[in-house]
This record gives C-alpha cells, structure tokens and sequence, in this order.
C-alpha cells in the first residue's frame, strides 16, 4: 500500500479528532427548536429529544411543544443550553433517555433500548469491505457480478487525503483493478473557490475508471464540492463515504421550466451514466451545510444550487443502491433522465433496498423505462416542513417497471398511498408498479386504491433472491445498518 507523508498523515489525523463532536440528539432525529422555542410536531404523535452533548430524555408528543425542561420533566443537562429533536412516529422503540455517566466521544448509533434483531453492520468473518463483492441482493450481483478493485494488487491499493491525490491516483489506473481509500474529508476546491462555471467543471469531477473501489476509512471519510461520475465503464464500487451534495456557482434560469420558470444547477453528488455492474453502498449523501434556506429567491424562484444526490441514466445497467443515507435534499434519484431517451428500454436494472430518506422532498426514485426493484427502504419526512417539505417518495414514470416489497413510510401529513407514490409522467406516458407488504404510517400502503390506480404489468421477475424483513422490522434495521461510517475498514 502506497503511504501518506508523515505530515499529511498527522493533518488528516487532527482533523477526524475535531470533526469528533458530542451528538446533540439521538441518531435519525432532526433538529426542531432550540431552547426555548417551539416544535411543531403535527398532530400524530411523534418522539422528541430534548437535551445536548449526548445526554437527552424523550417524550412522545404532539402539536406545538415548547422546547422547555418543565415539557419534558427534567433537565438532562442543567446549566447548558439545549436543543430539541422530532423523530420518528410513536409506536416505534425508543431511544435511551440519557444522561451517561461519562458521555462518549462517539455519537451511539444505535437508539433502540431493545437489541435489534437484524444482522451486525461490519460484515461477517472472512469479508472485508475492501475485496467484498456486491452481494446476491440486487442487480450489481446479476451477470458477472460487481468487485470493483478486490483483485488489486498490493501496488494498486492507495490512501489518499487530497483532490490532488485522488485526482493523480484515478487518471492513472489504466482500468487495472484498484483499491482508493479516502482519509479524512476530501475537498474539491481546496486550492481556491470555483473562479466559474468551467473552472468547476473541470475542478469538481471525480471520474472513476473501471475495476475500481473508492471507499471511506473511518466514520469522518467523504467528499465536499465534488461530484463522482461513473460514466461508460464497469465493475465499479463506492462505499462508506460522507458526500456533500455539490452546489453549482451558476445556477441558470429556464423561462420554459414550468409555467413561471425555475433553476436549474448541473452538478450531482453521484452519478451513474451507461455504465454496469456498480454497487453503492453505505454512503450518506446531504445538502448539509449548505442546505436550501440559506440561498435568495431571484424571479420568484429559490436560485436552487442543487441538482440530484444519485442519478442513474444513458442506459445503465446492473446497479445496487444498498444501506445509503439520503437527507435534506430535494431531487434526490432520476432513474432515467427523459421521456424522450427511448433506448433506455430494457435496461436501467437498479436495486434501492436498506436505504434511509430522512427529509426528501421527492424522487426517492422517480423511474423512466427502468426495470427497479425497491424493497426494505425506510422513509422520514413531513409534508408540512418548511425546509424540505415532503411531496412523494415513489415517482411512476414513462414505461417504469417497478417491484416494490415492505418499505416503511413515516411521513407526516401522508393520509394515503398518493401522498407517496405518484404518477410522475403525463396521463399519456405511464409506467406500472407492484407492492407487497409496505406500510404507510404503520397501516397498508394501499397500492390500488382510489388515490394509488397504476397498472401492475411490469413484464419482469426477480433475477436474485433477497432475504426480504416484514416492513414493520424496517425502521430498526435501517436506522441501524444504514449510512456511512457503519464499515470497519482497514
């Protein structure tokens, strides 16, 4: 393996200890009020925390609930200011009331009081995240299967913990079989802001070659102002990264974008484009810190700088999405970029299955022509938020052909399954979808009622065969498993 210099290893190394901060709620939980202030929580009851530095207590609640000690009973850390968190519908485990007697430095990631019954995170004996191929539960196993790098050799195994590092590794593999480990937070524009549009261009690509497995050491691995793209090639993997959603410096306006225009940006977090057998997994993908609020409206218009978190198009084939992360982002997965990309018949094979969608305002995904399996997902959101208001999860497009199997929606505000699958072509050009077993806010999903009608000729059988949980065992599992971070990695 190819070693850092000793100074960039000590830099690398002071920054994962200061990015190690106290949690200030319970994991899945998101920020509603500091003290003081109020949450709305709506009106079905819902956990909220209140507390701050790993020591909380929670309290299920409804309406407007002031963020106040005398709410909750107690002061969990008496002289500090505290913040409160809304989570997840009652009716599911709750998370430890807490103070710890000495609180940890890493943020617990597991909230159920009860042992969870689905599998451990780290893989089981004799797999190493680094040489383990994507597994037979999913499309990326389908055919060949997807190994990314495992046949690397010692020579091809690299730790990098800069653009420039990263950028020298990829551009010369040659499509030999190759290890990247990421070290610490990769920052794209590390030698200066995007002078413009070309400079980001050019700046911000992270262009992966085939044979390749791009991967996170540690809890504190990931990429900012950058956007990975896996275009035209095979057998790629990406695993157990943080990916800051890149936020494009010239948003342009399209008068011809609904009736009253809009914005559109350019840039991806991670996109798969004509290419096969890829298997991503384990990653967090977010807007954070520079989510939707913090940007001007210009013609009536939020100057959105975000495009998609995932987008998976041009023909792609043989692709999981496994056990990721994706939170505060409004367009989050195309599978199938336009109506009008007919050869994408007969292909876009994908498979989302153990995500979590905490606070998607929708495309989670929306499908073209892809034949997608969609199974065990578990999805968070509020129809009423004011930052990253949930409208669908599900979009039925053009001639989509998905399976859907025990996903669990908890989404405030969703009163029937139209509130999360939708319709998202034009009465003309429509697409089928099937569903066993999922539930809406803890009741059937209702695929085919009056509010949910779609055709169900989907013309396509499973290829593999997943251990697919009973939906009601989702939340635990996902919460659990889901995210990057959760890989013990070499």
């Amino acid at each position: 393996m190819k070693l850092l210099p000793l100074a960039a290893l000590i830099s690398t190394a002071l920054f994962a200890t200061s990015a190690a901060n106290a949690a200030d709620w319970p994991a899945s939980f998101s920020k509603c009020a500091a003290q003081g202030g109020t949450c709305d929580v709506g009106a079905a009851k819902r956990q909220v925390s209140f507390g701050i530095k790993n020591k909380w207590v929670v309290k299920s609640l409804s309406g407007k609930v002031a963020c106040t000690a005398a709410t909750f009973g107690s002061d969990p850390y008496p002289g500090v200011a505290k913040k409160c968190a809304v989570g997840p519908l009652d009716g599911a485990t709750t998370p430890p009331t807490t103070p710890p007697t000495t609180p940890p430095t890493t943020p617990p990631t597991t909230p159920p009081t009860t042992p969870p019954t689905t599998p451990p995170t780290t893989p089981p004996a004799g797999t190493d995240p680094l040489t383990q191929a994507a597994p037979a539960t999913g499309w990326a196993s389908y055919s060949s299967g997807t190994r990314g790098g495992a046949a690397a050799t010692q020579k091809e195994v690299f730790l990098v913990s800069s653009a420039s590092q990263l950028q020298g590794v990829l551009k010369n593999t040659g499509g030999k079989p190759t290890q990247v480990k990421i070290y610490g937070t990769i920052d794209m524009a590390a030698d200066g802001p995007f002078k413009n549009a070309t400079d980001q261009g050019v700046r911000s690509l992270i262009s992966l070659p085939s044979n390749t497995t791009l991967i996170g050491v540690g809890a504190d691995a990931g990429i900012v102002n950058g956007r990975i793209m896996i275009k035209g090639v095979d057998n790629v993997i990406v695993r157990n990264l943080t990916i800051a959603n890149p936020c494009d410096i010239a948003p342009v306006w399209d008068p011809k974008d609904t009736s009253t225009g809009n914005w559109n940006s350019r840039y991806d977090g991670l996109n798969v484009d004509q290419a096969t057998h890829v298997w991503i997994d384990h990653n967090t993908f977010t807007d954070a810190p520079r989510t939707d609020d913090q940007f001007p409206k210009e013609n009536g218009k939020l100057k959105q700088c975000h495009d998609g978190s995932l987008d998976i198009k041009n023909g792609a084939d043989y692709v999981t999405v496994s056990n990721n992360v994706f939170k505060l982002h409004e367009k989050n997965t195309l599978v199938g970029s336009s109506d009008s990309t007919t050869s994408d018949d007969g292909h876009l094979t994908v498979t989302f299955h153990g995500n979590l969608y905490h606070d998607i305002t929708g495309r989670s995904p929306r499908v073209r022509f892809g034949k997608v399996h969609v199974y065990n997902n578990y999805y968070q959101g509020d129809r009423d938020a004011k930052l990253y208001p949930h409208h669908y999860s599900i979009g039925v497009g053009y001639k989509a052909k998905i399976v859907s199997q025990h996903n669990a929606f908890d989404i405030i505000g969703a009163k029937e399954c139209g509130d999360v699958v939708e319709a998202s072509g034009s009465s003309g050009k429509t697409g089928a979808i099937v569903d066993s077993g999922s539930l809406l806010n803890g009741v059937a999903l209702g695929l085919g009622g009056e509010s949910c009608k779609f055709s169900t000729a989907v013309g396509w059988t499973l290829p593999y065969t997943p251990v697919v949980l009973d939906a009601s065992k989702v939340r635990e599992s996902v919460l659990r498993n889901a995210g990057a971070g959760k890989l013990s990695v070499r």
